[in-house]
């Protein structure tokens, strides 16, 4: 599934000349995991079902991997897939609260994890079962807006809320800084009253073994994902230009092949 997945947006952002493969390619398994392993408590036949579980995403510009999910477990219809990226086509680059499934509109970064919040806070208050996943990037962890959502999460004890963190240690156009490293934010949460966990964020065992363990909790998780930026594209794999560029047809068919050979 993921590797179909990572197949697709490629092909697509080749043909608009849009989109974001680097970081689309760090969180697809994790995607994958959440939506296809049973941990995402949704009705695709009732995008706005009251006992869902909820995914906040940080980085929206990852949108093109959830569109190829929504449409494959039958959240959105396929034909809605050739309007992205077109005038007047009514899937962006960034994710928006119209399209069935989304919860949160996306493009600013940092409030993800308030939004997320919130909404725990929500299901708390009204002894409701659901849960409430945010997904940011390691880069965007540098808002303080993340931590003054760090501190009110513990505050309120907001057990069913869980934050993953794509740690690829690349943002728009750097190298993530040392002290905002993946064991560094795992200090950080945990001095702010949180559990955490770090993962290998390409390992569906990895993900699955946190993910079957998230009831009973008195204190928000979070996991850290280590990742690689550009995953499963040698020539992409951990480089600062794959963050927004397009491939020409010369590396659109190495990618393509790369990818091939996973399966």
């Amino acid at each position: 599934k993921a590797n179909r997945i990572r197949r697709q947006v490629l092909q697509t952002v080749y043909e608009t000349r849009k989109g974001h493969i680097g970081g689309t390619f760090s969180c697809t398994d994790i995607f994958v995991v959440l939506y296809y392993g049973g941990f995402l408590k949704i009705d695709p036949q009732n995008p706005e079902w009251a006992h869902r579980d909820r995914l906040v995403v940080g980085k929206g510009h990852a949108c093109l991997a959830l569109y190829n999910i929504f449409v494959d477990i039958g959240l959105l219809e396929a034909s809605r897939l050739a309007e992205y990226g077109r005038d007047g086509g009514s899937l962006s680059g960034q994710l928006c609260i119209d399209t069935p499934g989304v919860e949160y509109n996306t493009g600013s970064l940092g409030h993800a994890i308030g939004v997320a919040a919130g909404m725990a806070l929500a299901g708390k208050l009204d002894g409701a079962e659901y849960k409430v996943f945010a997904l940011v990037g390691d880069g965007e962890c540098a808002e303080g807006s993340i931590w003054e959502s760090a501190a009110f999460s513990s505050e309120y004890q907001l057990g069913n809320l869980i934050v993953i963190v794509d740690c690829n240690r690349l943002s728009v156009t750097d190298v993530v800084r040392e002290n905002e490293d993946a064991e560094r934010l795992r200090e950080k949460f945990e001095a702010f009253g949180w559990d955490a966990v770090s993962v290998d964020g390409h390992s569906f065992q990895d993900l699955v073994d946190v993910f079957s363990r998230l009831d009973n909790r008195q204190r928000p998780l979070v996991v850290i994902a280590n990742t690689v930026k550009g995953k499963g594209i040698t020539f992409m794999e951990n480089g600062v230009k794959w963050h927004h560029s397009v491939p020409n047809r010369e590396e659109f068919e190495q990618a393509m092949a790369d990818l091939e050979t996973v399966e």
